[in-house]
């Protein structure tokens, strides 16, 4: 550096317009108290300044104003923009995330979910029915009061839907098939099943499953009528008497064959298997039970029975045979009706 410059001869100027401030300003005020050069141009530069404000007797500077405007300017920029432009961005970075929250959780809500599959059966009714459908959940309800419905429904191989017969004495359970139910506002009056088959439940008795091609009807309730008195036969007049040959007795024929033994009763046997199980003989009544199956193996209510046969093995104790006739359930009836139940014992 020569005696007659200095290289931050340029920030003089700046100084003096406020271009400078900050740790800039106090650099070149530090400069200048060892440069010569600088400190020379300053005072070049203040002298004219000096000699105008004497000259003007009070009157404001213009240039001056200018300077001081700028001066202020400055320091307002470097004192509260900069700083309150990093505060804005650092307090205001959540907004957006935020925001993008908000939308993605109202564009989650505004999804559609997955509709309930429409009621599936197929429902025809008589002209005098009276009934109604409703759903509920995964359970399709249909109340029939009075008159025949037939009803179709088709069930894929994994159902996640039942359908139920609301009757007024009980009720019907489908599984998969086309029946034919009929009712006169008091109790069921016929139920006919053209394909697969229904589980009837009527109060007060056992459940009845019905398969292809069967039908059920209420038993007849027995007419009561007065005993016939039997007329007392004529007796013979004395004319009669004389005129009719006495009759001998006719000789003593061959010995009748004997009658054969007549089929055991389905209804009966299981009428006394339940009446000993109620009678608290649990072990008779699993007996009676077994052998209700092994004569009527296609009764409808051989299910009912298997099923009566756990429960009476159960509550005299004989875990072991419970199990195994637990098991035979499951083997025989794999879509019984009380299929879970008995699965919850067996294990």
């Amino acid at each position: 550096m020569t005696p007659a410059s200095c290289p931050r001869l340029f920030e003089v100027a700046a100084a003096r317009d406020g271009r400078l401030a900050g740790a800039e300003l106090s650099s070149f005020e530090r400069h200048m108290a060892t440069c010569p050069v600088c400190s020379r141009e300053t005072d070049a530069l203040e002298a004219p300044a000096a000699a105008l404000r004497a000259g003007c007797a009070g009157k404001r500077d213009e240039l001056h104003v200018r300077r001081e405007r700028t001066r202020l300017l400055a320091t307002f920029d470097s004192e509260l923009v900069v700083p309150g432009r990093r505060r804005s961005r650092w307090l205001l970075w959540p907004v957006p995330v935020a925001a993008l929250i908000v939308g993605v959780l109202i564009l989650w809500r505004m999804q559609p979910s997955e509709p309930e599959p429409a009621l599936s059966a197929v429902v025809r009714a008589s002209s005098a029915a009276v009934w109604s459908e409703r759903t509920k959940g995964r359970l399709e309800q249909v109340s029939l009061e009075h008159g025949s419905l037939w009803l179709h429904l088709d069930h894929s191989p994994t159902p996640s839907r039942r359908l139920l017969v609301i009757l007024p004495d009980g009720e019907l359970e489908d599984t998969g098939t086309t029946f034919t139910v009929s009712a006169d506002g008091v109790r069921t009056t016929r139920v006919e099943v053209q394909d697969g088959s229904v589980v009837l439940r009527v109060r007060g008795q056992l459940a009845v499953a019905i398969g292809p091609g069967g039908t059920w009807s209420p038993s007849p309730v027995p007419a009561t009528s007065p005993p016939a008195t039997p007329a007392s036969p004529a007796q013979p007049t004395p004319k009669d008497r004389a005129a009719t040959p006495a009759r001998t007795a006719p000789p003593p024929g061959p010995p009748e064959p004997p009658v054969a033994a007549a089929a055991p009763d389905p209804s009966v046997d299981f009428r006394a298997a339940i009446a000993t199980l109620k009678g608290g003989d649990n072990v008779g009544a699993a007996t009676a039970f077994a052998s209700f199956l092994a004569k009527h193996p296609r009764d409808p209510r051989a299910e009912d029975a298997a099923y009566l046969r756990v429960i009476a093995l159960r509550r005299s104790g004989d875990d072991v045979s419970m199990k195994h006739a637990a098991e035979e359930y499951l083997k025989r009836y794999p879509s019984g009706f009380r299929h879970a139940e008995v699965e919850t014992m067996f294990r």
